[in-house]
């Protein structure tokens, strides 16, 4: 018997999956206010429970599974594995059953975006993909749908990867390591630990540059990525090749594979998440003309530097996705550049704020000081995100409409409004969609015009 722990998205995926098992489980929520109505109708044969986990199920099961946003060091989950139940997550239940080879990304940054970049290069080749994990669909759900997977890509977060043993990926990469979700980690070393369980288990580890291959503690191939002139040490290497003329490829060992020039979005991080893409389809049969294809079409995620429209001269970004100051940090450092570089008298007007995750803001104060005119802080942590950043020209507000009514306030035609929050978004919004979605509605109703006509359908 299972008892299945958190009743949000990954949990109703596992009710769907054991009830397609005829697996018999439990289901419990610490949220009193939680409406399971409709959960309680769809699974007539399992039982419920909200707030506090009845002690009379205790001898009922003996695996929790426990979703991605419930922490392992609360007390009620210890006291569940000191009475030696196992605890473990979705991917694992997955991993325990799937019979194809899995391609496993996760990183601080640039997760979604490689992971849609690599499914796309494996559609183009020929390949059924089902993509998903920590983007789209829950894994299970894949397990379940109609299609014959020739393989799956899968974004994994650092939260579903503490409960994960089983995965044996075909190619396996931690894109990035930047401070992130300090509020459920007691160091780095242990949020860099989680990452690193990705290896534990794969056959093919993409590295980035200067990563370490200590914590990978079993025979590996290593293929690593990036764009300095010494990453490129073998055949399985990935980087930048400068051919005769001056012209710059992304390529393979001294290989040329496709041209800089060539690519959609232009930017270092771009080039470096293609370079990840091509690393980690090694395996399969994906050639140069397949990856050409994507980086020609590719032009971004939305709420990922979205470039919303130039409205009286003035840029609007959405970058709702960047939730930790690595992801933030990119985007002033790109779009700074980009908007100084294209006019002089250009400068960013940063908006951030929100759930600081216990980060420390003051890495963004270099950054800030060269790229940002002005930053606007809003939301529950704004104050604490104030003083990292004194010194500086910002104010401090309470909501993201106030903040965007005062970004275009002071904005001046050549600037570049970046929302960029470097936080989580659960103070005011349900999820970082929700607040892009919001900031984007609430441009058009500055500029009194549907901000959709205007989207330039690409990232920055």
């Amino acid at each position: 018997m299972y008892l299945v722990a958190g009743l949000g998205i990954t949990g109703q995926s596992v009710l769907r999956y054991f009830a397609a098992q005829g697996e018999p489980c439990l289901a419990f929520d610490t949220r009193n206010n939680l409406d399971i109505t409709a959960l309680e109708t769809c699974f007539s044969q399992t039982q419920f429970a909200l707030g506090e986990l009845p002690k009379s199920w205790l001898k009922q099961f003996d695996t929790v599974v426990l979703s991605p946003g419930i922490a392992q060091s609360e007390p009620w989950v210890q006291a569940l594995k000191e009475l030696g139940k196992q605890v473990i997550g979705d991917i694992e239940l997955f991993a325990r059953t799937v019979n194809v080879p899995v391609i496993a990304i996760t990183g601080s940054n640039g997760k979604s975006t490689v992971t849609t970049m690599t499914g796309m290069a494996l559609q183009v080749a020929g390949y059924q993909v089902g993509v998903g994990g920590n983007i789209g669909e829950p894994v299970l759900d894949l397990l379940l749908d109609e299609n014959e997977y020739d393989l799956y890509v899968l974004e994994l977060s650092s939260f579903q990867l503490e409960t994960c043993y089983s995965l044996s990926p075909q190619a396996a990469t931690v894109l990035n390591i930047s401070e992130d979700h300090m509020d459920r980690y007691p160091s780095m070393a242990e949020y860099i630990q989680a990452k690193m369980n990705v290896f534990s288990n794969t056959e093919l580890a993409v590295l980035p540059e200067g990563f370490s291959e200590q914590g990978i503690f079993h025979p590996v191939t290593i293929s690593r990525f990036g764009l300095g002139e010494c990453v490129i040490q073998s055949e399985r290497d990935f980087g930048v090749v400068t051919l005769e003329g001056g012209e710059k490829f992304l390529g393979c060992g001294q290989q040329a594979i496709l041209a800089i020039s060539e690519m959609a979005l232009q930017g270092k991080h771009h080039q470096l998440n293609a370079l990840a893409m091509m690393a980690l389809c090694q395996p399969f049969q994906v050639s140069a003309e397949h990856f050409k294809q994507v980086v020609r079409s590719f032009h971004g995620l939305p709420h990922r530097t979205q470039l919303l429209g130039i409205f009286e001269g003035v840029s609007w970004v959405n970058d709702s996705k960047g939730t930790n100051v690595g992801a933030t940090l990119t985007a002033i450092e790109t779009l700074g550049a980009q908007t100084l570089s294209d006019q002089t008298e250009g400068a960013l007007i940063l908006l951030l704020g929100g759930v600081s995750k216990d980060a420390d803001f003051s890495e963004l104060l270099p950054a800030v000081q060269r790229w940002c005119r002005h930053t606007i802080i809003f939301g529950r942590d704004k104050t604490l995100i104030s003083e990292c950043l004194m010194g500086t020209a910002h104010t401090t507000l309470d909501t993201l409409e106030e903040a965007t009514t005062f970004a275009k306030q002071l904005a001046l035609p050549g600037d570049c409004v970046l929302f960029s929050p470097a936080c989580a978004s659960f103070d005011q919004f349900s999820n970082y969609m929700q607040r892009g979605d919001v900031f984007m509605q609430q441009v058009s109703a500055l500029y009194e015009m549907d901000v959709d006509e205007n989207v330039a359908s690409k990232a920055c």
